[in-house]
């Protein structure tokens, strides 16, 4: 399944580059959190999910330069229970907007845990609760990105 979600931050492309090379460490609390946060969101809308995974691993590789801008490598993966939560694989996006201005992007894919059942319950349900998480994610990064203080 495909996800994608954007944002813009109201800074240069290089400063946006240098703050998440600075905020490196904090990424995977955040990704931890908007997972959390989705758990809570398909605890609403689905079955319960106690119990279930707490951590998420986050994985960012080096960017490359690409006609689109700066592209990272990343992944997600559930801690424990592996075999209930996708593995999500894609590229943040940093694409230059403006003077000012900064595209961040998230595109991912993964695979619906559960084979076919897992892919009927993502079409009916869970889809917009790998939505919800993504979206969360990416605008938990770049209120970090904004909030950072400058380094010299």
């Amino acid at each position: 399944m495909f996800v994608h979600y954007f944002t813009h931050v109201p800074l240069h492309l290089g400063i946006v580059e240098h703050r998440l090379d600075a905020l490196r460490d904090a990424l995977e609390e955040f990704a931890d959190v908007a997972y959390r946060e989705g758990e809570e969101l398909r605890a609403k809308v689905g079955p319960s999910v106690d119990g279930f995974a707490k951590e998420v691993r986050l994985e960012i590789g080096v960017a490359e330069i690409h006609r689109t801008g700066l592209v990272f490598p990343i992944s997600w993966t559930a801690v424990g229970s592996k075999a209930l939560f996708p593995k999500m694989t894609g590229d943040l996006i940093l694409s230059h907007v403006g003077p000012e201005k900064t595209k961040l992007e998230l595109e991912a894919t993964y695979e619906p845990p559960l084979g076919l059942l897992g892919k009927v319950a993502d079409r009916v349900v869970l889809g917009r609760y790998a939505e919800s998480t993504i979206k969360n994610w990416v605008d938990r990064l770049a209120e970090a990105l904004i909030a950072e203080n400058p380094v010299s």
